[in-house]
């Protein structure tokens, strides 16, 4: 017979076996954790280019400071760049879909395909990097002489459309050297170095290993002031050659981008160009950190627009690019 006693025992039993199994099998509660919001980022080069490998390398920063969001770069080469900024102009304007833009090299591309109405279409954001063209010759090598005569060797230059080609159409009338045009910077930075040209302009960070290992000298900056990194360089202004062009790097959004998403973007670019670990690696490759907010970037585009139609209607440079 089952006294009551022995029947509370055996319930209890029960129940901690029970407690046991639903420990055994029960899932810990974890909260819940928001994903991260997609973001892509577009660049109108080929995989392992120039501008590639800015976008890729630039990408992280974005995301860091813009928080919870991962950047996913994707490549859409064709027309020249164009075919990235096309399908950045029928993106969605929720900030989504953003496009790596640099000037002058967009704007000389709309103006060589007749599509200068596509910049109406995208709004430039803001930049993160400027890159000043720079002369550079062998060491030893005088500025008044190349001014003076010209030389028997011509100018090394990267193909069109550049900003040291767009700088070298600004300083032929002042420098009387035949321009070569060579199929890359890189290519025309070893002209310079090897003497085969009497100089070349390439953007800083293009030349800053060479100058740095003594293989090259820079004869001037294209550039209202000298360059914060490297004081010690004169500018083209301070020998008479007022010439002032950059590369300027930045992202680009659909025109009717919500002006949240727009506000917060800028606060990230802003932000990136203050981090230590961007800062440090500029310096290293001669870029010099800047943000510029959409207005001014606009401004400065809409006044190469003027420039380079005027320049292409009587003087058309050589298509390049797919």
């Amino acid at each position: 017979m089952t006294t009551r006693r022995a029947l509370l025992g055996a319930l209890a039993l029960a129940a901690a076996g029970a407690r046991g199994a639903a420990a055994q099998f029960s899932i810990p509660y974890t909260p819940a954790v928001a994903r991260p919001r997609a973001v892509t980022l577009l660049v109108g080069a080929a995989g392992g280019s120039a501008a590639d490998l800015w976008v890729r390398g630039f990408a992280p920063f974005l995301e860091r400071h813009l928080k919870r969001v991962q950047v996913g770069v994707v490549n859409r080469a064709g027309e020249g760049g164009l075919g990235a900024i096309r399908d950045l102009a029928e993106a969605k304007g929720d900030g989504s879909v953003l496009a790596y833009a640099a000037t002058p090299f967009l704007v000389a591309r709309v103006v060589e395909r007749n599509a200068a109405p596509l910049l109406g279409r995208i709004r430039l954001l803001g930049t993160v990097t400027e890159e000043p063209v720079v002369l550079l010759a062998p060491p030893g090598t005088e500025l008044e002489a190349l001014r003076a005569r010209g030389g028997s060797r011509p100018l090394g230059l990267p193909p069109p459309v550049s900003a040291a080609s767009i700088a070298a159409a600004e300083l032929a009338p002042l420098l009387p050297m035949e321009q070569l045009h060579f199929p890359s910077a890189a290519a025309a930075r070893q002209a310079a170095i090897a003497g085969n040209v009497g100089a070349a302009l390439l953007t800083l960070p293009e030349a800053i290993g060479a100058v740095r290992d003594g293989k090259l000298a820079v004869l001037g900056i294209a550039s209202a002031t000298r360059h914060p990194l490297l004081p010690e360089l004169p500018t083209l202004r301070e020998a008479d050659l007022p010439v002032e062009v950059a590369l300027r790097r930045g992202i680009a959004a659909p025109a009717g981008i919500d002006p949240e998403a727009a506000a917060r973007l800028a606060r990230a670019m802003a932000a990136a160009v203050t981090d230590p670990e961007y800062l440090a690696q500029a310096e290293a490759r001669g870029v010099l950190p800047n943000h510029l907010g959409a207005e001014a970037w606009s401004a400065l585009a809409m006044r190469d627009l003027g420039d380079l139609r005027s320049r292409w209607e009587t003087s058309p440079w050589p298509l390049s690019g797919g």
